[in-house]
């Protein structure tokens, strides 16, 4: 079974932020409710820390937050159908299996993109956007992949 894909773009401010919101768009953004779990993500204009004090948003207001030239360090983001099913998680792969977190994005350093989905049309848009985005590293996160860490 396949739950996820992890792949690399350019180590690029500009390059990767530009793939971050693709990503998000090709995955649908706005069906989900986020929690951002942690962000190094900033405006470039003014530094400022653009969804460190968000800890829940929509995916329309995750979009307009990043409508603004960014650098992206890190981020953990995890998506829920509904404000009410957003929990608490421990970073472990057993655990978001059980949770009811629908889809999650992870950007580590930059440049390294990761996306866990358990709706399959989601998973697929993930998928096909790594294939045809990767600058390097492209990997099915299936089953012999569940004990890894989840997150960032």
């Amino acid at each position: 079974m396949t739950y996820g894909v992890t792949f690399t773009v350019e180590k690029d401010y500009p390059t990767s932020s530009r793939k971050f919101k693709e990503l998000l768009n090709a995955i649908d953004v706005e069906k989900y409710v986020w929690k951002v779990d942690e962000s190094d993500f900033y405006n470039i204009e003014n530094l400022q820390n653009i969804l460190e004090k968000k800890n829940i948003i929509t995916g329309k207001d995750v979009l307009k937050e990043l409508d603004c030239e960014v650098m992206m360090i890190w981020i953990a983001l995890e998506g829920y159908k509904d404000k009410n099913d957003v929990e608490e998680s421990d970073n472990s792969f057993q655990n978001y299996l059980k949770s009811k977190c629908e889809t999650a994005v992870f950007v580590v350093d930059t440049r390294m993109f990761s996306v866990y989905s358990k709706n399959t049309e989601t998973l697929k848009k993930a998928v096909d956007f790594a294939k045809n985005n990767t600058t390097g590293t492209f990997e099915i996160i299936e089953e012999e992949h569940t004990e890894r860490y989840f997150g960032i």
